[in-house]
């Protein structure tokens, strides 16, 4: 949920070094996410439907990055200014983000995932201490 805060500070500041803080740092965490994003459907599928599970989920990371330009070019377009274009589409990414990390918190539930699935539960790896 930390995105919709960058998001919407990123449409509100005029300071470029900001908006560059803001573009890098996100842009980052997003690469992070898609790795444990994979993790986390590969630890609760099913060994059978495994790669299908993680195609689905390349699909919809990749149809996101698409879906997003256009939608930014159209909201841009019909605006009367492109700062003003641009201000309403990070507005609406803010609070798409936000949307999204409520409903995650709302309805994922991955330990139950794994058990109605009848994925084998994996003990924890303990990491020595020195």
């Amino acid at each position: 949920m930390c995105g919709r805060p960058v998001i919407a500070t990123f449409a509100g500041v005029d300071a470029v070094a900001v908006k560059i803080a803001l573009t890098v740092g996100p842009t980052a965490v997003t690469n992070v996410i898609l790795t444990m994003s994979q993790t986390a459907v590969a630890r609760i599928a099913p060994p059978g439907q495994r790669g299908v599970a993680l195609g689905a989920l390349a699909f919809v990371h990749a149809l996101a990055g698409i879906l997003s330009l256009l939608v930014t070019g159209r909201m841009v377009d019909a605006a009367s200014s492109v700062p003003t274009g641009y201000h309403s589409a990070y507005l609406l990414m803010a609070a798409l983000v936000a949307a999204a990390g409520v409903l995650a918190v709302c309805f994922l539930r991955p330990e139950k995932d794994a058990v109605r699935l009848g994925v084998p539960e994996t003990p924890a790896v303990a990491i020595p201490v020195h």
